[in-house]
């Protein structure tokens, strides 16, 4: 009977045993899986409705800064020397500052002559008057002597005779006197010429002589640039053509001065298009505050008008990798979905959407690498 006892003893400590072992392994195994089952948590997001913005309208063209006047400077005089250049390039020059002298020798040696000439013309007027008035004393008295029939009509007409020819030797030495002093005067006009002088102020642009050089008549020395202002060229379309007007008002940017924005106006619109390209030259002024110089690269806008518009924060706008398309994250029952758009104008800190969103959305401007379409999300403010 002891014995029965043991072993029911022994039976049932085992199956305890066993009933531990299975219950343990089993809640091990519970544990475990809770273990592996990720839990999903939602992400923090900004969002914002769109915003009804206007937007300017705008023509845009790309072209290059040119100096709104450039003079060149050109020698009045030929086969001459350069003696000094007194600028260079990039030097500021005033209206009437001696740019460049030229050797004028030979210059002076024709002004020489010429005061002779015109020296030796003025004797011979003195000594033709002389023989005139000596020659007119005769004549007179020789038209009285024959008028009296005191002397033959033959005698008077070799007195008058004389006294014509007299009359036109002064008027020849006159005008020989006005040619002499003619050619001084031009002589001493093109003495002035061997200095040159700025015609217009501006920044010399060009220098095309040293001293040493030989010039013709002509060839330009040096390229003045007035940039107080510059202007820029462009084409723009046959569809655009009608919108644009004089005096409307301009952005442009320029690479060099990436932060800085400049404004200026419509200067000049082309009469004609190009009936190949279907397009018509518009150019445009800028003030150049010391900063825009000519050949610069710039992009130009021409506001032709306004218009309402529904607007994102730049931030909420995305591009697909290696692709043209854009995108936007909306929040629909606290889940982020991405939604394909169309851009438009942008205006500052403002993107203009076309397609894609509406008034009602709500758009994620968070901007985190674990958004993606299908993500739980909560919205920490809007």
């Amino acid at each position: 009977m002891k014995r029965k006892y043991g072993v029911l003893i022994v039976v049932i400590a085992i199956a305890v045993i066993v009933f531990l072992l299975w219950n343990g392994g089993k809640s091990n195994s519970v544990d475990h899986a809770t273990q592996l089952t990720p839990s999903v948590q939602k992400i923090r997001v900004a969002a914002t409705k769109p915003t009804l913005m206007t937007f300017e309208d705008t023509v845009t063209f790309v072209g290059n800064l040119e100096a709104e006047e450039k003079a060149s400077v050109a020698s009045k005089v030929g086969d001459v020397t350069i003696l000094s250049v007194n600028v260079d390039v990039g030097d500021e020059v005033k209206m009437g500052d001696i740019l460049v002298e030229m050797d004028d020798s030979l210059n002076r040696r024709q002004i020489e002559e010429a005061r002779a000439a015109v020296a030796r013309a003025e004797a011979a007027i003195a000594q033709a008057r002389s023989r005139l008035a000596t020659v007119e004393k005769d004549y007179k008295r020789y038209k009285q002597l024959y008028e009296e029939q005191v002397i033959s009509r033959q005698q008077f007409d070799q007195t008058e005779g004389q006294y014509e020819v007299e009359k036109a030797g002064l008027d020849l030495a006159q005008r020989e006197l006005k040619q002499a002093q003619a050619r001084l005067e031009q002589l001493l006009i093109v003495k002035n010429y061997h200095k040159v002088a700025a015609p217009v102020s501006g920044i010399i642009a060009e220098r095309l002589v040293d001293p040493g050089d030989t010039v013709k008549s002509g060839d330009v020395l040096l390229v003045i640039s007035r940039q107080d202002n510059v202007k820029v060229k462009g084409t723009i379309t046959e569809a655009n053509y009608p919108k644009v007007k004089l005096g409307q008002n301009v952005y442009i940017k320029v690479d060099a001065f990436p932060e800085q924005d400049f404004t200026g106006k419509v200067n000049r619109i082309s009469p004609t298009l190009d009936p190949i390209t279907r397009t018509g030259e518009v150019e445009v002024r800028i003030a150049s505050q010391g900063l825009l110089k000519p050949g610069m690269f710039a992009r130009v806008e021409i506001v032709v008008g306004s218009h309402e518009a529904l607007a994102v924060p730049r931030e909420a706008v995305r591009q697909l990798a290696g692709t043209g398309e854009w995108y936007c994250f909306v929040v629909s029952d606290n889940v982020a979905q991405q939604r394909p758009i169309k851009r438009g104008a942008e205006q500052g800190n403002w993107i203009e959407i076309t397609e894609g969103i509406g008034e009602s959305d709500l758009v994620i401007t968070t901007v985190v690498r674990q958004l993606s379409d299908g993500v739980p999300v909560e919205v920490a403010t809007q």
